[in-house]
Parts: structure tokens; C-alpha cells; sequence
């Protein structure tokens, strides 16, 4: 039966409005920046323009260098942990074999996803009191020489953002790489056990290489997460103390929204965005080459 045009073109009227959709509130945004951050926009009026000048003060500034490096260390210690705990917690629920234990510690693993993630952040804050939360519990081990407040000082402000979340077993990764080792097949593990293969070189030889593309996945959602997102940062320590903490992403959110110079904030904006597709490629092929 010969299809009518009507037919042919129905199934992209279907997919319309999403792209119609992504053009107006993604597309038009980034296109928008980018022109914006040639300018001197303030309070999102665009006055004159001055070509590469925002860039350049970007480069210049102090506080834009430091939040990039701080940003290198999040987003390393982010990836890492996105990938090694949930990877460990997968591994841990394929080697219980009493089927009822390892689904009551599979769902031990993913109720913490019902929890807000502000509410973590929160409680962590609350532990990093200088009056109580860890500071209380050294005290109580005659170790009160080693409380600090630990958000306000400068040597201790990064790393206390880095360890909030501990034991990093996000939910949703750790949910990735249960379903891929679920993949791989119980023969190849059967096979190996009468091979006579140790737990570790089943992880090693069999786990990790097939698990190799939910990985790779993993990779580039926590980078991305890392590197666009600013939540950890703003609810605990707001950038300080001074900018010892400070992060580009927030640092654009403070300049655009706070000092109302959109042109120099869309200028981070899309070096910040030119990092993370960078990077991205970057994964993505060093994962690629590797399958």
C-alpha cells in the first residue's frame, strides 16, 4: 500500500514540538550567551560591543584561575567516586548468593535516592558545625586538638566539600552498573569459577572490561554534573572563605545574577561550556578506543 505524504511526515509532526521546544529554551539560550558575552551587557541590556575583551578579563582574574583549579579537584574526586564506590556496591550484591540478602541490600543502596539531595548537603553542613557534628565526636575521643571549623578555614574548606556525600553510592550510577553486570551473563562467571579464577580476576578480567560502555556513561554524566552544577558550594560555603572554594559555575551564577554583568558571566558561561564538550569528546573517545 503506497504511504500518503501525510503518513510519511506524521511520525516528525510527532517529534516537532520537542525539537520546537529545545530550540526556544536550549538552542536560543546558548546562542544567546554567546552572543551576549561579546558585550557589555548589564542587567541583561545589551549596550556596546567589545569583542574578545571578556575572555581576555577572564584569563586576568584571580578569582576565575582558583575556581578552575578548585573545579579540576571536585571534578576529578567526583568522577572517581561516581565510578569506583558504585562500581565496589554492584560487586558486592553479585557476590552474595542468597538471592532475599542481596535484594534487601540492593534496596538499602537505592532508598537514599528518595532523600532530596539539598537535605544531605544540609546535614553535612550541620556535622561541619564548629560547636558540634564532628568536632563533638573528636572531643569525645580526647582528640579536641584536631576540631576545626571546618567550612571557614581556608585549608580545610575544599576538601569538606569534596567528602560530602561519603560513601558516594549514588543511587542512579550504582543502578548502571548493577544492570550492566546483570548483562554479561552468568556463564561467563560459571565458566570462570571452574577455571578456578579468584573473586578479584573475575572483577578484573570478566566485570571491568565488560563493563567498559556503562563506564564510559558514568564518566560523562558525573563530569557533566561536576562541571555545570554548584549546589555542594552555594548551600555550604558560598565560594568563601574569600574564594578558596569558589567554582566557575557559581562564580557566573554571583557575577550575572548578584553584580548583573551578564556579558563578562556569559563569557564564563561559555568557557565553561567549551570545557565540558571538550572533555566529553575527550572521554568518549579514550573509552572508545579502549572497547
Amino acid at each position: 500500500m503506497k504511504k500518503t505524504l501525510f503518513s510519511k511526515l506524521l511520525p516528525y509532526l510527532f517529534i516537532a514540538p520537542t525539537f520546537i521546544l529545545m530550540a526556544v529554551f536550549s538552542y536560543y539560550a546558548i546562542g544567546k550567551a554567546v552572543v551576549s558575552s561579546f558585550t557589555d551587557s548589564t542587567f541583561g541590556i545589551r549596550s556596546s560591543w567589545v569583542g574578545w575583551a571578556n575572555y581576555i578579563q577572564a584569563f586576568r582574574d584571580d578569582m576565575f584561575i582558583t575556581s578552575f583549579r578548585n573545579q579540576v579537584y571536585i571534578t576529578l574526586t567526583t568522577v572517581f567516586n561516581s565510578v569506583f564506590f558504585p562500581l565496589t556496591a554492584a560487586e558486592l550484591i553479585f557476590f552474595i548468593r542468597r538471592k532475599r540478602l542481596a535484594e534487601f541490600v540492593k534496596t538499602a543502596f537505592v532508598v537514599p535516592m528518595l532523600v532530596p539531595s539539598i537535605v544531605i548537603i544540609l546535614m553535612w553542613k550541620y556535622l561541619y558545625n564548629p560547636n558540634f557534628g564532628f568536632n563533638t565526636i573528636l572531643k569525645s575521643f580526647g582528640l579536641g586538638q584536631y576540631a576545626q571549623n571546618w567550612l571557614n578555614n581556608d585549608s580545610t574548606a575544599l576538601i569538606s566539600i569534596i567528602l560530602i556525600g561519603f560513601p558516594y553510592i549514588a543511587g542512579m550510577y550504582f543502578l548502571i552498573m548493577h544492570t550492566g553486570m546483570n548483562m554479561i551473563g552468568e556463564e561467563l562467571y560459571e565458566a570462570a569459577v571452574i577455571d578456578g579464577a579468584t573473586p578479584m580476576q573475575v572483577v578484573r578480567f570478566i566485570h571491568v572490561p565488560n563493563l567498559k560502555p556503562y563506564i564510559k556513561t558514568i564518566v560523562t554524566l558525573s563530569m557533566i554534573s561536576s562541571l555545570s552544577g554548584f549546589g555542594n558550594v552555594f548551600a555550604t560555603t558560598g565560594g568563601g572563605p574569600g574564594y578558596s572554594t569558589m567554582i566557575p559555575a557559581l562564580q557566573m551564577y554571583k557575577i550575572a545574577f548578584g553584580d548583573g554583568k551578564f556579558g563578562y558571566a556569559s563569557a564564563l558561561g561559555v568557557l565553561l561550556m567549551i570545557a565540558i564538550v571538550v572533555l566529553t569528546l575527550f572521554t568518549r573517545g579514550l573509552f572508545g578506543k579502549e572497547e
